[in-house]
């Protein structure tokens, strides 16, 4: 699989009743734009999307959504998962989301900050071509 970008992947989850965001950076992954717009009845509405191809040999410490999210605090360091509302950015981002800078803020200052709207492991073949497939718009 040929590489083009590296991503920042915030997954969302509530701790003590507030919506937190772990921050995990991914290297070498494909990312392919699809720029696009809509006409709806009030007027033009943006339509962009991408889909991300996640070779599995990238995928780490990768946990599927329920065990990720059923683990503790301390055991989520250093693993991450893809679930629907999850966050995606072009490039490797350093910025934690916090009560100073939000999730807004973080969409206001890059281009590509995208909300996972699919996830499809593809596991079949060689493992040399397993990957991740990720729809975000």
């Amino acid at each position: 699989m040929r590489t083009n970008s590296s991503i920042t992947v915030y997954n969302k989850y509530i701790a003590s009743g507030v919506e937190t965001y772990q921050r995990t950076q991914i290297f070498n992954i494909e990312w392919e734009n699809h720029k696009g717009a809509n006409i709806i009845k009030s007027g033009l509405m943006t339509a962009d999307q991408a889909t991300i191809y996640i070779p599995w040999a990238r995928c780490g410490l990768y946990l599927t959504p329920k065990v990720w999210l059923a683990s503790t605090l301390t055991s989520k360091a250093g693993r991450w998962t893809l679930s629907m509302g999850d966050y995606i950015v072009r490039g490797l981002v350093e910025d934690e989301i916090t009560t100073g800078f939000t999730m807004s803020d973080l969409k206001a200052k890059y281009d590509d900050v995208l909300q996972v709207k699919s996830i499809d492991i593809r596991d079949m073949g060689s493992i040399s071509m397993w990957h991740i497939q990720v729809g975000v718009s």
